[in-house]
C-alpha cells in the first residue's frame, strides 16, 4: 500500500509530460493545405509549389494524359487515320499549353508541323490546262455563281506515293478582293473538297481565293497556312470595242461617223477604246447587238476585249418642209440611235435610246449628214449625262 503511494506522484508527472509534448507538436506542424494556401501561383512561388506532393500528382496525372493522347495519335496515323491522329495531337497540345508544358507544347507542335510538311493540297480537274497548269476563273462568272469554283484535293505524300486525307476541313477565304463564300468543307473519302461563291465584292476586279486545311478538337483548332492552294478570279479586261452600224436612204455607210463621238466619250470613265476596223455585215452586227457571245468575239478578233460599245442607227428618208400649205427647199431627216454596251459574255450594262433626232439641209444628202452630226451629240450627251451609271456598271 505504501509502495502504491510513492508511485503515484512519479506517474502523474511522466503521463504530463508526455501530454504537453503532444499538444506542443500538433501546434507548430502546419498541414498541406495550409501550405497550399500560403503560396500563390505567381513568381518564384511557382516552383516551390510545383515541388509539393499534391502538384507533383498533378504533374503526373497531366503527363499520363499526355502519353496517352500521342500514343492514341501514333496508333491513329498508323491505321492511316490522320486526320484522326493530328485530332488527337491537337488536343494534346491544348492540354500541354494550359498546364505550362511548354517543351512538351513545342514538341507536339514540331511533330504537327513534320506532318504538315507531307501535306499537299492540289487543284481539281476542272481547274486544270490541257498542258497541266492551273487555269484562272472569271470574276463575272463567279460572281452570279456560274463558271469553275473552287475545288481542292488534300492528300499525305511519300515521296513518291500518296494517299487522300477524308474527313479534314479545307477553310476558303478571299485573300484578295472580297465576296461571299460557303468558308469550310470537309473532305470526302477521296480527299476533295469544294466551296460556291455567292457574291464578288468588286467584280470588275481580280480576286484571289484561298484554300488550307485546318483542324480541330475538343474546341481547338489548328490550321496548316503553309500549305495551301490559291484559285484566282481574272476581271474582263478594261477594254471596249466600239462598232457601229449606220443605215440612210443609201444603205450602210462604211465609215460610220458615230465611230469616233462614242469612243472619245467612253475614255473619261476609264474604258480603254478600240474602233472596229472593217466593214461591219449587217447580220453579224445585228446579232451582236442582240448579245450573242460568238458574234462578239468575231467583232472582237485578236482583241482581247471585255466590253463592247454598239450603235445602231438608223435613218428615215428626208422629206421637205411644208408650212401653211406652202412647201419649201428644205429637207428634213429623223433618225433614231441605240446605244449598248455589253460584256464580252452578252450581258447588257448599259443601254439607251433616242429617237426623233432631226436634221435639215438644202438638200437630202445635207439633211442626212446634219442628221448624223445631231445624233453624234446625242449620243456624247447621253454618255456624259449617265457616266456614273456606266461607270458603276463597268465595276460591277
Amino acid at each position: 500500500m505504501s509502495v502504491s503511494k510513492t508511485f503515484s506522484p512519479i506517474l502523474a508527472a511522466i503521463l504530463a509530460a508526455i501530454l504537453s509534448a503532444a499538444l506542443a507538436s500538433c501546434v507548430s506542424t502546419p498541414s498541406a493545405s495550409d501550405a497550399d494556401v500560403a503560396k500563390p501561383l505567381d513568381g518564384d512561388a511557382t516552383t516551390v509549389q510545383a515541388a509539393e506532393p499534391g502538384s507533383t500528382k498533378a504533374s503526373a496525372s497531366l503527363d499520363a494524359e499526355l502519353d496517352a493522347l500521342v500514343a492514341k495519335a501514333r496508333d491513329a496515323i498508323d491505321a492511316n487515320h490522320l486526320s484522326e491522329g493530328i485530332k488527337f495531337y491537337i488536343s494534346a497540345l491544348a492540354k500541354a499549353t494550359n498546364g505550362g508544358r511548354r517543351s512538351r507544347a513545342d514538341e507536339i507542335t514540331g511533330t504537327l508541323n513534320a506532318i504538315g510538311a507531307r501535306l499537299t493540297i492540289e487543284p481539281h480537274e476542272s481547274w486544270l490546262e490541257p498542258d497541266g497548269s492551273q487555269k484562272s476563273g472569271s470574276t463575272r462568272q463567279a460572281a452570279r455563281g456560274d463558271g469553275i469554283q473552287p475545288a481542292v484535293y488534300l492528300y499525305e505524300s511519300y515521296g513518291y506515293a500518296k494517299s487522300a486525307v477524308p474527313d479534314a476541313f479545307i477553310r476558303f477565304e478571299f485573300v484578295s478582293n472580297g465576296g461571299k463564300l460557303v468558308a469550310s468543307v470537309a473532305t470526302d473519302a477521296k480527299g476533295l473538297a469544294n466551296t460556291s461563291i455567292g457574291a464578288i465584292d468588286a467584280a470588275g476586279s481580280d480576286a484571289v481565293v484561298r484554300a488550307y486545311p485546318i483542324f480541330t478538337s475538343e474546341g481547338y483548332s489548328y490550321a496548316f497556312r503553309s500549305v495551301f492552294r490559291d484559285f484566282s478570279y481574272v476581271a474582263p479586261p478594261n477594254l471596249a470595242v466600239v462598232a457601229a452600224l449606220e443605215r440612210t436612204p443609201a444603205g450602210y455607210s462604211t465609215n460610220p461617223r458615230v465611230l469616233d463621238a462614242v469612243g472619245q466619250s467612253l475614255k473619261p470613265l476609264g474604258v480603254e477604246v478600240a474602233p472596229y476596223n472593217g466593214v461591219l455585215a449587217p447580220s453579224g452586227f445585228e446579232a451582236a447587238f442582240a448579245g450573242d457571245v460568238r458574234a462578239l468575239a468575231s467583232l472582237a478578233g485578236a482583241v482581247k476585249a471585255g466590253y463592247f460599245a454598239l450603235v445602231y442607227v438608223e435613218v428615215a428618208a428626208p422629206t421637205r418642209m411644208e408650212y401653211g400649205g406652202k412647201v419649201y427647199n428644205i429637207y428634213i431627216a429623223n433618225a433614231k440611235a441605240t446605244l449598248r454596251i455589253v460584256r464580252a459574255d452578252g450581258t447588257v450594262v448599259f443601254a439607251e435610246a433616242k429617237d426623233g433626232v432631226r436634221g435639215q439641209g438644202g438638200t437630202e444628202q445635207a439633211s442626212i449628214d446634219d442628221c448624223l452630226v445631231k445624233v453624234r451629240d446625242e449620243l456624247s450627251a447621253i454618255i456624259s449625262g449617265e457616266s456614273a451609271a456606266i461607270r458603276k456598271a463597268l465595276a460591277e
